[in-house]
């Protein structure tokens, strides 16, 4: 995975994002999204817990509209700039692979592509095993639309806050098994102190076919998946940007 910008570089992650991304507070649309969902397919959620939250983009928002949220994240610097920026915010340090915790919640949700970042298929049980078996009504998946991916890309982006001035140049290709090699060179201007920085940064990603993920959680959830983050943009594999599974517990 990303080690650098989620570790030692995680108080840059909400610029590299939205570099990246191209729009500043995606976030916002994202969560409306989830709390849209929550409301969809279940009459009351109140507690859930956010797999893979990182710094708490989605989790900040959960918190201020009332949830009971707890975030779940294996970078301790993330968790901790998380807490920094959300006192109440209740946090949990662990990996997706051994995954632990003897307790339930209502929903759980797991964004932007942060569960391909499992690579063995021993984790991937253990996490959906989890999830199954904790998860009370609704579980929230989210990964890039890979089968609409080339096999090579490269791309370079250019992006700016208060604090800093970023240019992230991105490299991949995606193996026939939907693994996605990336390198990074981020060039990174610090406005303080007129540092300039350069840092390679690389990254692998396992995407996961629905059919596998409809597998891991077997016929006692059903599904629906969206294509963005919009309840009206069902998924379409040569259409859509985002693959959105949605399993809620059968009635």
């Amino acid at each position: 995975m990303k080690t650098k910008i989620y570790e030692n570089l995680a108080e840059l992650f909400p610029l590299w994002r939205e570099t990246t991304l191209g729009k500043i507070g995606h976030e916002k649309e994202e969560t409306n999204f989830v709390i849209d969902i929550f409301k969809k397919y279940s009459e009351k959620i109140e507690t859930i817990i956010d797999l893979g939250g990182g710094v708490g983009l989605h989790s900040e928002l959960l918190l201020k509209a009332g949830y009971d949220i707890t975030l779940f994240d294996q970078s301790e610097k993330a968790l901790s700039i998380a807490k920094k920026n959300n006192p109440n915010l209740k946090t949990i340090h662990g990996s997706f692979e051994t995954m632990d915790i003897n307790q339930e919640y209502d929903a759980a949700i797991c964004m932007w592509s942060t569960l391909s970042y499992i690579f063995s298929e021993d984790g991937r049980i253990n996490f959906y095993n989890w999830q199954k078996t904790h998860i009370k009504k609704l579980i929230i998946l989210d990964e890039a639309n890979f089968y609409r991916y080339d096999k090579k890309f490269h791309k370079i982006y250019y992006g700016e806050n208060e604090n800093y001035k970023m240019k992230v140049i991105r490299d991949w290709e995606l193996t026939d098994k939907n693994l996605k090699k990336t390198k990074f060179v981020y060039e990174i201007f610090d406005k303080k102190t007129g540092k300039n920085e350069t840092i390679d940064d690389a990254e692998n990603e396992q995407y996961v076919e629905i059919e596998k993920l409809k597998e891991y959680f077997g016929p006692k959830w059903d599904l629906e998946i969206y294509g963005d983050y919009n309840l009206n943009c069902y998924f379409n594999k040569e259409e859509s940007p985002r693959i959105i599974p949605v399993f809620f517990k059968k009635s």
